[in-house]
């Protein structure tokens, strides 16, 4: 198992990358593929993590620090391919380019990943390719910085956003953080969070990280074709771990990460702290004198899986 440097020029080199970059990126995450690929790649230095003679992982560096395009095959992960390669681009960027920080605009729902590599954020959240992305950086040769922003039990700082990008940035990164249990309360069920992809990703692989992880879901509405609508339908395939109830009374658009964190959303202006137990306790008993006297949904049990 090894990390080489690849050839953008040599032909079978430049199609193991692009091939990579294809299925994680265009056919897993959606990306258009117009936007995946750039003029860029000519101009990068490009690395290959290899499991014997097969590539499953790549990423691309240039001369001033930044490094993208990191994508490591599905069957791949979890075995520290991400990390070999970020050590593999310090050690080539300190010793071949001189160059002392590493950045990264990173996507949200991976920002845990690079805090554990060493990385510190920037709390600014923005869209790439439709995906909520922050910028991260790592100083090389010293060490690890230590960041708590977004940390649950740490970071109290109350984050007041007027950005679409950071409500599902905020919420991808509260569902990394392995709370107790999440509580979504939807009174805008056509908000674009709880239809993103990278969101439900998120939520997927908060629950199939515990066999103890639940989510409770209340909506204030149904209405007819509401089977469509993506949350509702994973929470059909996931009964067993998502309860669904509706009840009109429900005012608030948010999510609860027990014990710690909050986020409140309308429209693009979003309040969100990761270390605030009383609070999140009230709006938890708020919820729970809802949920009480919540009915099961009628519309949204009308499906055929």
């Amino acid at each position: 198992m090894e990390v080489k440097i690849a050839n953008w020029a040599d032909r079978a080199q430049r199609e193991s990358l692009r091939n990579i970059r294809q299925r994680v990126f265009v056919e897993e995450q959606g990306v258009p593929a117009e936007e995946e690929w750039d003029d860029k790649d000519s101009k990068a230095v490009h690395f290959m993590a290899m499991d014997g003679k097969r590539p499953v992982g790549c990423a691309r560096l240039f001369e001033d620090g930044y490094f993208g395009r990191m994508a490591v095959l599905a069957e791949h992960r979890d075995q520290h391919w991400g990390s070999r390669l970020i050590r593999a681009m310090g050690d080539y960027y300190q010793r071949e380019m001189r160059g002392r920080i590493l950045k990264a605009s990173v996507q949200a729902q991976a920002y845990n990943f690079y805090l554990r590599n060493g990385f510190v954020p920037e709390v600014e959240f923005f869209w790439d390719a439709g995906i909520p992305h922050l910028t991260m950086t790592k100083v090389l040769g010293r060490e690890a910085s230590v960041s708590h922003n977004f940390e649950p039990g740490e970071d109290s700082q109350v984050y007041k956003l007027n950005n679409e990008a950071a409500i599902e940035g905020l919420f991808q990164i509260g569902c990394q953080n392995r709370p107790r249990a999440i509580i979504l309360g939807i009174n805008e069920l056509q908000h674009p969070m709880w239809s993103s992809s990278s969101s439900l990703d998120s939520i997927k692989r908060f629950i199939r990280s515990s066999p103890k992880r639940r989510i409770q879901i209340l909506i204030n509405a149904e209405y007819p074709g509401i089977n469509d609508h993506p949350l509702i339908q994973l929470a059909h395939k996931m009964s067993s771990r998502i309860e669904l109830k509706v009840h009109s009374g429900l005012k608030t658009n948010g999510a609860l990460f027990e014990p710690y964190g909050y986020l409140l959303a309308s429209g693009s202006d979003v309040k969100a702290c990761f270390n605030d137990r009383s609070i999140t306790s009230r709006y938890k008993e708020q919820f729970t004198e809802l949920w009480a006297s919540a009915l099961p949904t009628r519309e949204a049990r009308r499906i055929h899986l």
